[in-house]
């Protein structure tokens, strides 16, 4: 092992601009694209990409290609909440309901148990949450928030009794971000959390933007029963089938779009000391595993969930859905960062990074 190996740049990339093939990368990842990157606070350490932005196109996919992120944008969301905490706007452990108060399920239901994903309340699947990009304008967010939640939050068990992932305990956290900052979520984010980063954002690029597929097949047939193929996917190339460009109805829980480029400004600005986006504190905070009300780990910090790899404690959030793959992973302690990005479809956590990174130190 090379605990040190952080140290040195390895870049595997030609000069024509092709990537050298590594096998484990080519073997665990079997999307058309795929990149994968770490990063300290000074610098790119590392970084691998393969594939097209489009498989009919044939544009090699570069640190400007642009990808969805999904349910890494929750960090995001986190992130905006711990800054209004550090102004003073609001507390992890005040009661949601005093800034929601429309919402009589919340109870006693706390910030930081939202952040944690201990609040009690269900998942429903939000699979069919989407609209195409062409809709984006006229979409109203905050009717969708509202009647969602309205719909179809349920407290199943009591808060902090156990940890249970849910989107719409970050729908509710949008709109206590609206409610506290007096600015629609999505203004937020891009002036206090992002501030000015043009890789990321919650709209499309008309040419960075990076096709996701999804395996014809049986699952493709599954597809079909879980959303409208027709409006939202095109014609079937091969053994994939391409999803016209979509946006999340929910933008607090996954809505964000992300190049490399945008990635890595935004994790080299957080892993610094004393940085724009977080106090050292905040950081802190939001890096720390919260536990249940008996005491009991419960593998969520906020925002993140929290594991170990070789020893090397990390926070990690992986996103995906429809046409789409993605892994987030911290290691606080170690200073450094990790992604990768695919566009394929993907729909648990597959820790991926746990290969990639294992395999990068032990080469």
């Amino acid at each position: 092992m090379k605990p040190l190996y952080f140290l040195s740049m390895a870049l595997p990339f030609l000069a024509n601009g092709q990537t050298r093939d590594v096998p484990i990368i080519s073997n665990l990842v079997d999307a058309p694209a795929v990149y994968y990157a770490i990063v300290s606070a000074d610098s790119v350490l590392y970084k691998y990409a393969r594939g097209f932005r489009s498989i009919r196109e044939q544009y090699p996919i570069d640190t400007q290609s642009q990808f969805a992120l999904f349910s890494i944008t929750k960090t995001f969301t986190a992130a905006a909440i711990l800054q209004l905490q550090q102004l003073g706007k609001l507390q992890l452990d005040d009661p949601v309901s005093a800034y929601l108060p429309q919402y009589p399920f919340l109870g006693s239901i706390t910030i930081r148990q939202l952040l944690a994903h201990q609040s009690g309340l269900n998942n429903p699947m939000p699979v069919r949450w989407v609209h195409l990009e062409e809709e984006d304008p006229g979409f109203d967010y905050r009717a969708f928030s509202t009647q969602t939640l309205r719909t179809h939050a349920r407290v199943r068990y009591k808060p902090g009794r156990k940890a249970a992932y849910s989107n719409l305990n970050y729908l509710l956290l949008g709109e206590v971000i609206e409610a506290v900052s007096g600015q629609p979520y999505q203004a937020y984010i891009l002036k206090h959390v992002l501030k000015g980063n043009a890789g990321i954002g919650f709209k499309w690029s008309a040419d960075r933007a990076v096709t996701g597929y999804h395996s014809a097949g049986f699952s493709g047939l599954i597809l079909g029963f879980l959303l409208d193929k027709k409006k939202y996917t095109e014609p079937r190339q091969g053994k994939l089938i391409p999803f016209k460009r979509t946006c999340l109805n929910g933008a607090a829980y996954g809505g964000l779009l992300a190049s490399p480029t945008g990635l890595e400004q935004y994790l080299r600005e957080l892993l610094r000391p004393q940085n724009g986006i977080l106090s050292d504190q905040s950081k802190t905070d939001m890096f720390t595993e919260q536990p249940l009300a008996n005491g009991e780990p419960s593998g969520y910090a906020l925002g993140w969930h929290t594991g170990q790899l070789e020893g090397r404690k990390y926070v990690h959030h992986a996103g995906g859905g429809g046409g789409f793959y993605l892994e987030l992973r911290i290691y606080p302690e170690l200073g450094v960062a990790s992604y990768v990005l695919t566009n394929k479809s993907g729909f648990s956590d597959k820790r991926l990074l746990d290969r990639l990174d294992g395999w990068y130190w032990e080469r």
